[in-house]
């Protein structure tokens, strides 16, 4: 493992008075399923009353990028400064992202994250980030860039807080997901929710440039996107939202060759189809 100190058709069940639910047609649909009820009412969530910006970096990466880890480093001293308030999802996508048996056999490509890279922002260039796809979808940043552009993404003052937790039932291979909205003031348009699952602690090997050996085989590699639960852009649930409260819960089929407790679900609002990141939340898939 590398020690980066070296420094190198979803359906809801929503409480709400203003939430939209009509179908559209999306892109992708990953998993399917209604929240069983079976697993009880959703938890109870605090309102936090006053605006509270969180910030999404979107990490494009691949194995064979020898360049990445050191987006990966980036990415590593942005959490350890901004914590709970920053959420990394790291999305192996693009031919640098394929699998190359021997060295480098692992698939960790989603048909989300290549509509993410090759549809939203159009270019395979790497290590690159967005940052609460703000100006747009499109918008990518140099890791060099990383930390100045988290830094003014915490100063905008966001229309919606948001909540989560997660229920991880491995008897019935189901993860249940509780999303609490809470809508600020009144807007107008459609906005979509999206719920991510990551994995991290996953050993194998990653191009380090400039590492001895360049063929890390043991590379620890962090936040990888497995699936997303609500479709690569989302439900489109909120339509004119007006100032108040909801509660979006989903249940989800687990795939048994992820590790639950390596697991961290992200979930966010954004603007539009291909808008930007009004608001994030992340939890542990078993906190």
């Amino acid at each position: 493992m590398y020690n980066k100190s070296v420094r190198i058709l979803v359906l809801v069940c929503i409480t709400s008075l203003f939430v939209s639910c009509d179908k559209e047609e999306d892109p992708i649909i990953s998993a399917t399923g209604d929240y069983l009820t079976v697993y009880g009412p959703p938890p109870t969530f605090q309102p936090e009353g006053v605006p509270h910006q969180r910030v999404l970096l979107e990490d494009f990466t691949g194995h064979q990028c020898g360049f990445c880890p050191l987006g990966h480093i980036e990415a590593a001293d942005l959490l350890e400064t901004y914590r709970d308030d920053i959420s990394v999802v790291a999305i192996h996508a693009g031919t640098l992202a394929d699998p190359l048996p021997p060295s480098y056999p692992a698939d960790w490509t989603t048909p989300e994250g290549e509509f993410y890279l090759l549809t939203q922002v159009g270019s395979q260039q790497m290590p690159r980030g967005r940052i609460n796809r703000s100006p747009s979808a499109a918008t990518v940043f140099e890791f060099l860039g990383w930390d100045a552009e988290v830094a003014n993404a915490f100063t905008q003052i966001p229309e919606v807080n948001l909540q989560v937790k997660t229920d991880f039932r491995p008897a019935t291979n189901h993860w249940n997901v509780h999303v609490f909205s809470e809508w600020l003031q009144n807007v107008q348009g459609t906005y979509r929710l999206v719920v991510l699952l990551t994995e991290s602690n996953i050993i194998a090997p990653q191009l380090f440039y400039g590492n001895s050996p360049e063929n890390v085989t043991d590379y620890s590699h962090e936040h990888v996107l497995r699936i997303s639960g609500t479709g690569a852009t989302g439900l489109p649930l909120f339509v004119n939202p007006s100032a108040g409260n909801s509660i979006n819960s989903y249940t989800f089929n687990w795939n048994n060759e992820w590790n639950p407790e390596h697991c961290e679900v992200v979930v966010f609002i954004t603007d539009g189809e291909n808008g930007r990141v009004l608001n994030v939340a992340k939890t542990k898939l078993i906190p």
